[in-house]
């Protein structure tokens, strides 16, 4: 029995496992339900002014009103308990329930699994299946199409589910009150992980489905989908006939008649009636071809593939009228360019302009976001490494060593290599440009203790004011009292590295006594490590672009903006020149500063200004946006100019519910006119050659309309010529028959 409200035809086929027993009193009472059907089976609670529907093998259908809302239902009954297997209700339950509010199937309301008989409330499709409707009336090409459409989004649905419907077939799609199709009867369905065979029906199930073996394939609906497809445009089943069904249904066993069937497919021709029907282009008929091949290899794989080809036949239909445009066009376009040919060009070059500069933005802003995703885990990846140190214990043990000075650097000799070793270690794990130049500890009063490279000349020296030991944003003078040391992993303020003169940073990490039980463990001291910048924001983009990078703490100056990573600062400490100092304007510290505070809010939509007419950022609302055009780098000189800058802070994820703002933006850069050059080469090419063009056109035109005037003022004189007869079309009752007759070939309107 469907799922809806329409009984499956004869031709039904199930696995012997899964076919219903009953026992003889059942089969009387079934005698006498199919005598009258007067009342259903079992009242349910909330439902009234029941009709009877239909019966088949498991139970009744009845339609019913909801008290409550008035709605119409559908109630089926598994009145036939006898030897039921009930899998095949609780598997179609579970599928309806887990396709709940799926408009392309058929709705659950409500189950009655401990009633007697049990039930289940479903919609009411007042219209019936698709079966019935094929029976009363022929169906056409284009709403044949459109059905199927439906059918197959509804497969597409199930399947994305991990639901394959394994029988499917008209009388199990319903139709609702708009005659759209409803996907009903999940009876024999499987998930697509189920090894379980599950038999369809005869003449819509796959020839691979028929074996009691066979594992479940997204491809036996792609079969039926394109038997019922195959039914709808041509009015018959495909291999199907009256003899050959007789032929299978008197083969015995079900084994046999399994075996009868695939062979009767293999052994019949090519089912082809779909090829003589009106509407039916060679598009189409490939795509019920595709669903229809018995090898299911050569089968369309999945049902969204069979969507795709639905979708460019359509798509071929929608080319025709361009095909005979194109035979007008020339003289439609000729006319078009001498009208408004400027001006269309002047729009279809400043939109071309503008799109060009939404792609270019885009393209920027994703840059910036990977960059900046890549240094935050740069730096992450440097904290972690340095928090595995700072937690040994032999660390701990070490700081916490109370001795004097004297007798604190024999102690202090073994950590001196063993934090060699360590920075060693880890800077393989870096590439050689931004690897440590220094790994040194300090202890709780911010005195050195080790440092790699060894510098015994520095040990024992006060290095507490730095900012990298407590953390405060600024250098405190030296003669300040001790701070505190940091009680987190920690960025330090932008210095400049004394050998090099390169800015450069201090990561580092408290080293607590955790052999001290509490909710804030003291901290022995600080795992520092130095780190040159100027290639964590290494990008290699096109030619046209590359990545700066802006600190946005205040520096050793107080002043915020300084770029700490850009080519000129490498340019220069290649050259060995000494290394300036550029500060972005307060305009783009303002957009910077605005995404650092709303780094998940920003106005997508107001990312990009017109490029045109934009002299400052100041156009540009600088808390919604991500992108400053045009934007003026500070460096001058080679980088002078209008660029298009997309910018992007870093945030470093420790953890779930833990984000670090590093105090750093990432800048993506493109010159405004590299990005605008290509538009400018096509601009001059279609100026030149529209120009050319015109003039050829205008020569033609000139030329045809000379000879039209000549003819016309002179017709005598062009007939004297022998011109007259021979360029004036006649047109005679042979000549039109002959050209309204088909060509012997044509190609397909789906074809190309």
């Amino acid at each position: 029995m469907s799922t809806g409200h329409s009984e499956p035809g004869p031709d039904s086929t199930a696995p012997a496992e899964a076919t219903p027993r009953m026992a003889d009193g059942e089969i009387r009472f079934s005698a006498r339900l199919s005598v009258q059907s007067s009342r259903p089976p079992a009242k349910v609670p909330g439902y009234e002014q029941e009709v009877f529907i239909g019966r088949g093998a498991f139970g009744e259908v009845w339609k019913a009103i909801n008290s409550n809302n008035g709605r119409a239902v559908a109630i089926k009954f598994y009145s036939h308990r006898g030897g039921l297997d009930w899998s095949h209700m609780a598997r179609e339950v579970e599928k309806l329930q887990y396709l709940f509010a799926d408009r392309y199937v058929v709705q659950l309301f409500d189950i009655g699994w401990d009633a007697d008989p049990p039930y289940y409330v479903m919609e009411y499709m007042g219209q019936g299946s698709l079966e019935d409707r094929l029976r009363k009336q022929s169906i056409s090409v284009t709403e044949a199409v459109r059905i199927i459409r439906e059918i197959a989004r509804g497969l597409v649905h199930a399947h994305d589910r991990g639901i394959l419907h394994c029988d499917l077939k008209p009388s199990n799609i319903l139709l609702d009150q708009d005659g759209s199709p409803r996907l009903a009867d999940f009876g024999q369905s499987r998930l697509k992980h189920e090894r379980a065979p599950a038999l369809g029906t005869l003449f819509y199930m796959a020839p691979e489905q028929a074996d009691l073996s066979a594992t479940p394939d997204a491809r036996w609906d792609v079969y039926a989908l394109g038997t019922i497809l195959y039914r709808m445009v041509s009015g018959e089943l495909p291999y199907s006939s009256e003899s050959l069904t007789t032929s299978v249904a008197s083969s015995g066993p079900i084994e046999e008649r399994l075996r009868s069937y695939v062979q009767l497919l293999h052994k019949s021709p090519r089912p082809n009636a779909h090829r003589r029907i009106p509407g039916v282009d060679k598009f189409l008929a490939r795509v019920i071809e595709g669903c229809l091949a018995l090898d299911p290899k050569h089968r369309f794989r999945n049902v969204q593939s069979v969507l795709f080809a639905l979708d460019q036949r359509e798509t071929k239909r929608a080319q025709r009228p361009l095909l005979l445009l194109g035979l007008l066009g020339p003289a439609l376009v000729v006319l078009v360019m001498t009208l408004v040919g400027g001006y269309l060009l002047d729009s279809t070059l400043t939109a071309a302009t503008d799109e060009l500069l939404d792609r270019t933005v885009e393209s920027d802003r994703f840059a910036a976001k990977s960059v900046a995703g890549r240094l935050a885990l740069e730096v992450d990846k440097r904290w972690h490494f340095m928090e595995q140190e700072a937690g040994r214990r032999k660390v701990q043990e070490w700081l916490a060593d109370e001795r004097q000075p004297a007798d604190r650097r024999e102690a202090d000799r073994p950590f001196q290599q063993w934090i060699d070793e360590r920075r060693n270690f880890w800077n393989q794990h870096f590439s050689p440009q931004t690897a440590s130049a220094y790994w040194f500890i300090l202890d709780r009063q911010g005195r050195l203790r080790a440092i790699s490279p060894n510098d015994e000349s520095l040990l024992g020296t006060y290095f507490g004011y730095r900012d990298y030991f407590h953390g405060q944003g600024r250098e405190l003078p030296r003669d300040a009292p001790p701070p505190a040391p940091i009680t987190e992993s920690y960025r330090s303020n932008v210095f400049r590295s004394q050998p090099t003169n390169r800015p450069a940073i201090g990561l580092s990490v408290p080293i607590f006594d955790l052999e001290k039980e509490s909710n804030e463990p003291p901290v022995l001291g600080v795992l520092v490590m130095e780190t040159e910048l100027g290639h964590f924001a290494d990008f290699a983009g096109s030619r046209c672009q590359f990545a700066a990078l802006v600190d946005l703490r205040p520096d050793e100056n107080g002043k915020r903006g300084l770029l700490v990573e850009h080519p000129e600062l490498t340019a220069q400490t290649a050259q060995h020149a000494p290394v300036g100092q550029y500060y972005v304007t307060g305009d783009v510290l303002a957009v910077l500063d605005a995404l650092r505070q709303h780094p998940s809010t920003a106005d997508e939509s107001n990312a990009t200004a017109s490029a045109a007419g934009e002299t400052s950022t100041s156009s540009l609302s600088p808390a919604r946006s991500s992108v400053i055009i045009p934007y003026r780098d500070p460096v001058g000189g080679a980088f002078a100019g209008d660029w298009l800058a997309a910018a992007e802070p870093v945030f470093v994820f420790r953890s779930a519910d833990s984000v670090y703002d590093s105090g750093w933006a990432v800048l993506i850069q493109e010159r405004h006119e590299d990005t605008l050059r290509p538009l400018a080469r096509v601009r001059s090419l279609i100026v030149n050659g529209g120009a050319i063009a015109l003039g050829l056109v205008a020569l033609v035109i000139a030329g045809l309309w000379g000879i039209v005037v000549l003819l016309a003022r002179a017709p005598q004189r062009a007939k004297s010529l022998g011109f007259w007869n021979r360029s004036l079309p006649t047109t005679s009752p042979r000549s039109e028959s002959a050209s309204m007759s088909p060509p012997s070939e044509q190609s397909s309107p789906g074809g190309n």
